[in-house]
């Protein structure tokens, strides 16, 4: 069996996934100075500057088991007519790769994830797999006591969930939905991001979050050809 047709038999899950974990929702502003040195990451272009989110996630369980992921997710100025976009995204699993492309139009890339624990402090090292000497390096710290909120994608406008991928000459439309509870971090630091995401620690902190035990549902995705 050749490369390819063994990556689409290893596709047997269709959606829709549930699937439950916990992640770190952190949130910057961008200005266009650093939209503009960001192009390899393929951020949409603003005179003004842009909101951004990254999700660091940890899925306990899904229909292709656990595994890891970061992405980036571009949202739209109110001005601006495109939807939200996911340009940058790194898994753990070679399945999920698969997956991803395929259903949603997704752009997953293969990397290695790996976490350290102590206390209220969580480090997660990320690598790719062909190029383990570099990598970049993300500290959270979560607040000793939290006060924790309830969250849920039901209390959002339904045209901040709709995300438009563009891939492999397919457009993808679809709207996860979500619940669970929030609590805000107490810090982020960003180290040696050695070309494999922005350098966030040059960008605008907001408040942001950790989500425990969360329920995501990802739906079948409109596919229209382009």
């Amino acid at each position: 069996m050749n490369e390819n047709n063994a990556a689409l038999k290893a596709i047997q899950h269709p959606p829709p996934w549930i699937l439950q974990g916990d992640a770190f929702l952190l949130n910057y502003w961008l200005s266009s100075a650093f939209i503009e040195q960001s192009t390899p990451f393929k951020l949409s272009a603003s005179r003004f500057g842009r909101m951004i989110q990254v999700m660091l996630v940890r899925y306990r369980h899904s229909p292709i088991g656990a595994y890891d992921e970061l992405l980036l997710l571009d949202h739209p100025l109110f001005t601006d007519s495109k939807l939200h976009t996911i340009p940058k995204i790194y898994v753990s699993t070679q399945i999920s790769v698969n997956h991803g492309q395929q259903y949603w139009g997704i752009p997953k890339e293969l990397a290695c994830f790996e976490w350290r624990e102590h206390g209220n402090e969580v480090q997660c090292t990320i690598r790719l797999p062909h190029d383990l000497h570099n990598s970049m390096v993300i500290q959270l710290n979560k607040a000793p006591n939290p006060r924790l909120w309830p969250a849920s994608s039901k209390l959002l406008p339904a045209s901040f969930l709709k995300i438009q991928q563009i891939y492999n000459h397919q457009l993808f439309q679809f709207s996860p939905s979500f619940k669970g509870t929030l609590s805000k971090l107490q810090s982020v630091t960003w180290m040696n991001t050695s070309g494999l995401f922005p350098e966030f620690s040059q960008a605008r902190y907001f408040p942001s979050f950790y989500a425990p035990n969360f329920e995501l549902v990802f739906p079948e995705a409109d596919i229209y050809a382009l």
